[in-house]
């Protein structure tokens, strides 16, 4: 009877799981890396009504906005109603939510971003309390969403700790550099690990993965650390979506966002195989508490042949990225 209602219990935290929001961080302790550009489109794909049709929020907490620079521009110049700094120095973050599409929300990025971390430590009594900053705020909307994406600074700011703490579940974005791969080490090892080893019944967040971004094939160097990421996380680990350097993805960052011909289309693929298997990788946390036998094979972009597959080809480009 004891083991039932254990396995009952399992069974109810399990399906809670699953109907909250999921909070997701992209990050490196190195700057340069893809992040920004990264996580924007992953939350455009996943609110795309004729791909995935999820409920998202974007939160710009990078000093320099480039978030919001990016939604701007792709959504057309717009006056927001409040940044994220000044929405939590007010204790709530609904009045700054700013609705870009149906299934798209966005609280914007400002300078003051700067200013924030000092306030937090200032209204903070304890290193608890300060980690746990807005804990209140993000449990408020986060049922609101199916994901929640952060875009933080490549720093370990009292900001980026309190978010980092909200999180369920990180990536660790690398370029396939040495520099972005010590990152990688520092921001595992030396920042995550400790801060679960210091809050055990608090932290609560998984790293997903590690995503390898800027990706050059061709270079020799490359390869060797991508195999020696895998060697060092085991493949379970390593994304098997990989986002090679590609101009079109580097001039989204520049232009805004688009779906107007077949070489956005692919961008959109990419990230559609990317997004579907952070899903694959959640799933496999929910239900096994790690990566377990992990695999994922691409459906909508082959990166290896640059083509784009079936799934990929059903994604229209007309101009629309709603």
């Amino acid at each position: 009877q004891y083991t039932k209602y254990i396995k009952y219990i399992d069974y109810i935290k399990y399906i809670w799981r699953k109907m909250m929001g999921k909070i997701i961080v992209l990050t490196n302790l190195k700057g340069g890396v893809g992040k920004t550009t990264d996580t924007d489109m992953m939350a455009i794909v996943a609110a795309k009504k004729s791909l995935f049709n999820k409920k998202v929020l974007l939160i710009d907490v990078d000093l320099q906005a480039n978030t919001t620079s990016n939604m701007t521009r792709t959504f057309g110049t717009v006056e927001y109603p409040q940044s994220f700094t000044k929405a939590v120095q007010s204790g709530t973050l609904n009045q700054a939510i700013y609705h870009l599409t149906d299934n798209l929300d966005l609280i914007p990025g400002s300078q003051g971003t700067h200013d924030l971390n000092e306030w937090i430590l200032d209204n903070s009594k304890t290193k608890r309390s300060r980690y746990m900053f807005l804990k209140k705020m993000i449990d408020e909307i986060k049922n609101n969403y199916d994901y929640i994406f952060f875009d933080v600074a490549p720093s370990t700011d009292n900001s980026v700790d309190a978010i980092t703490m909200t999180s369920d579940y990180i990536v660790a974005v690398q370029e396939v550099k040495r520099f972005s791969m010590d990152g990688t080490s520092m921001l595992i090892d030396t920042y995550l690990q400790p801060m679960l080893n210091a809050f055990p019944d608090d932290a609560h967040f998984q790293v997903a993965g590690i995503l390898p971004t800027m990706f050059q094939t061709k270079r020799k160097n490359q390869l060797e650390n991508y195999q020696k990421t895998v060697d060092v996380y085991g493949k379970d680990n390593v994304f098997s979506t990989i986002i090679k350097r590609h101009d079109r993805l580097e001039g989204f960052g520049e232009q805004g966002i688009s779906l107007n011909d077949y070489e956005d289309r692919r961008m959109f693929a990419l990230f559609a195989d990317l997004f579907t298997e952070l899903e694959k990788r959640i799933a496999s946390f929910e239900k096994y508490g790690d990566i377990v036998d992990f695999s994922y094979t691409q459906k909508y972009y082959d990166p290896l042949t640059n083509k784009t597959l079936p799934l990929g080809k059903e994604i229209t480009p007309n101009g629309s990225i709603e």
